[in-house]
Formats: C-alpha cells, structure tokens, sequence
C-alpha cells in the first residue's frame, strides 16, 4: 500500500465551543491558536499515526489547511509569497500517546497553567467549561472513541524568538515552552492543534 491520500474539508467557521476554546487559548498564552482537520483515505490507527502524520505534513492539504486556518482565525501570518518550505528540515515530529484524561489536562493547561505573559489565566471552573464545549464540539458525543497524541512541535519554522536566530518566512513556532502540537483521531478523521504561545 502507498502513501496514505488527504482531502482536507472546505473553509467554514469553527463550531462555537471550538472557536471560543481557541480564542481563549489565543487570549491566556498570546499564541495563533490553529485547528486543522483532514480525512486521510484510510484509517488511522495508534498503531500508523506517526507515518501517516508525516504523510499529511509532506502533503499539499497540510500546507492549504495551514494556511487556510491562519486567514480563518484572522493571523496572516502564513500569508504571501513563501520564501521557503513550511516544513523544517530533519523534523521529527514524534508522537507520544494520550489517554482521554491527559489529553483534557493537556487542554487545561493551555488555559490555567501554560506561561501567560499577560496573566490572562482563566479561573479552573472556567476553564472546565470551555474545554467541555470544544470537546463536545469538536468531537461529539456518540461513536466510537477518539485518540490523542502530543506531537514534538519542530516541524515549523521558527519565529526565532526564543532561540535568537534570524527568522525565515514563513515560520509559526516561537521555539519555547508554549509551542504545541496534539494530534486527535478516530476513523479516517484527524485533527491537529497547534499553539505558539510567546510574549
């Protein structure tokens, strides 16, 4: 079998539990909060994720639902001509399982714990709040349940902001703490979120 296929889905707005989940991370850890989601033509599995993550970051559809999300959270910063490919070179992009309960941690975090340069941290039962609506959004309440992964967030440019180094557009990681990556699947369906939290 060859290289698994991706059809990302059209330009459309965010549910609102998903669009207030990101706002909210945007707010507590001043980052470009990013959602994308692709159906790969087959399924994946914990067992192939990482191979069909890699797949989906060397595809056309990562590149135009990249771009496509940043113009829909209203960032540009991914807009123009590029100057040079998305994708770092020598990437791992290595995924780390998530049970359900780690994976809302994960999402707290971004909320209540994540560095906040502007001390914007929501109150706990806040927080519990808008992570229920965008799970319940984003995945549903019926079906057979989702996986989750963290993802080694080095395969963007870098803004250079932690690091010092000269920036090469396009670039979305800021090269510190706050740079995430999560991965969310089930079925032919996945999902990536991605943060970039920086002073």
């Amino acid at each position: 079998m060859g290289a698994p296929n991706f059809a990302t889905p059209a330009a459309t707005p965010e549910p609102a539990g998903v669009d207030a989940f990101l706002t909210a991370v945007d707010r507590a850890m001043n980052s470009n909060t990013l959602l994308l989601t692709a159906e790969c033509d087959r399924p994946v599995t914990a067992a192939n994720r990482q191979d069909v993550l890699h797949a989906f970051l060397r595809s056309t559809g990562f590149e135009q639902s990249l771009r496509a999300a940043d113009v829909r959270r209203d960032w540009h910063n991914l807009t123009g001509p590029a100057e040079h490919p998305l994708l770092r070179d020598g990437h791992r992009a290595a995924v780390s399982p998530l049970d359900h309960p780690r994976f809302l941690a994960r999402l707290r975090w971004m909320l209540t714990e994540a560095f906040s340069p502007y001390r914007h941290h929501y109150p706990t039962d806040e927080a519990d709040q808008v992570v229920a609506a965008f799970t319940r959004d984003l995945l549903g309440p019926d079906g057979p349940p989702w996986s989750f992964a963290a993802v080694t967030p080095d395969f963007l440019r870098s803004t250079g902001y932690h690091g010092g180094e000269e920036p090469v557009h396009p670039a979305y990681f800021d090269g510190g703490d706050s740079d995430s990556a999560t991965l969310i699947h089930r079925d032919r369906t996945l999902h990536l979120l991605l943060t970039n939290g920086s002073p």
